[in-house]
């Protein structure tokens, strides 16, 4: 019977493989590591305990941090994959591998907070990982974790969990972090975290990695940082007009300007082209477009328009978990020289 067990877990296996390969959903994967538990307390095996452990905590922190792909720039977010290490292949880890301790059964949730924050700690920035602040680095990872779980089932626990756990941990190591962990919050509750302020990071990185600009980055990340909370802030409840000037943030490698999609009876699509025009006249290098929950189709018609109508290129669209209201879901789009 245990023959039989074995040789089954095997063919599921393989069919789960499949399933991943062409990447139909995270259900089978969650079904795969329900089975595989069952299969575990059943025969007793510790190699199959040690399968159900990884396959349970694969499954929770992938289901969670899923949709985190449609708001990062393309290709950032690859499924999480564990491997159980010991002195014999510890030698072996791949790079950009990291050492995530286990804790016991009765502990998973702990396991899957702390799956998910080092998720983001080695999935953000993949090809300028090394030249980004670890700090900056660290508190974007503290925040989508954060925003991760809030979003999760049971997340009172898990939030309260989080927060005095690895949040607490990493900010006694670190207690700068609180520089950027409040900003940070706010840019993310207007879509502007992982809309721009992300985008805004990783282009400069590529630019600066052999410059001398490197010495400051953190100093320059701070500044753009200050620009985006200054220009949200203003959005707020419409407390006074936004400046020319203020839509606008230049740096030592480039210009990046907003233009904010909204619907309005005297402002058609058109009104918006005409500043996406102004905006390469002026020199912009890096155009975002962001349109609120409620103008989405208005928004995809102007980022069409602007592809087509202006020497700007199209990087990419992208969605906003929230947009400049604070409203749930939003559009977006970089455009460059």
């Amino acid at each position: 019977m245990y023959q039989i067990g074995i040789g089954l877990l095997a063919f599921i296996g393989g069919c789960v493989i499949v399933l991943n390969f062409f990447k139909l959903s995270t259900s089978a994967i969650g079904w795969w590591a329900g089975f595989v538990d069952k299969i575990s307390k059943k025969y007793k095996s510790n190699s199959l305990t040690k399968t159900a452990i990884k396959a349970k905590i694969e499954y929770r922190v992938n289901a969670t941090v899923f949709d985190m792909q449609k708001e990062l720039p393309k290709n950032w977010v690859k499924r999480m994959e564990l491997k159980w290490v010991d002195k014999g292949n510890l030698k072996r880890l791949k790079k950009g591998g990291s050492i995530i301790r286990i804790e016991p059964e009765e502990r998973q949730d702990y396991n899957m907070i702390n799956g998910i924050y080092n998720y983001f700690n080695h999935t953000l920035f993949p090809s300028t990982y090394e030249v980004v602040p670890e700090r900056v680095l660290n508190a974007l990872s503290l925040r989508l974790s954060s925003r991760c779980i809030t979003n999760s089932k049971n997340y009172q626990f898990l939030e309260s969990t989080f927060n005095n756990t690895i949040l607490e941990r990493e900010i006694q190591k670190d207690n700068q972090l609180l520089d950027f962990l409040e900003p940070f919050q706010e840019l993310d509750n207007r879509g502007f975290l992982t809309g721009a302020m992300i985008r805004e990071i990783d282009s400069i990185a590529s630019k600066i990695r052999i410059k001398k600009a490197r010495n400051t980055f953190e100093e320059e990340i701070k500044n753009t940082m200050a620009h985006m909370m200054f220009f949200t802030d203003k959005l707020k409840g419409g407390k006074g007009a936004i400046a020319d000037s203020e839509w606008q943030y230049k740096n030592e490698v480039h210009t990046y300007r907003f233009l904010l999609s909204r619907r309005q009876t005297h402002m058609k699509v058109d009104g918006h082209l005409n500043r996406a025009i102004k905006a390469y006249e002026d020199g912009v290098d890096r155009l975002y477009v962001f349109g609120n929950n409620r103008d989405i189709p208005f928004t995809e018609k102007l980022i069409i328009r602007i592809n087509n109508k202006t020497q700007f290129k199209l990087v990419e669209t992208f969605d906003l978990e929230k947009d400049f209201h604070s409203n749930k879901k939003g559009l977006g789009a970089l455009f460059i020289r």
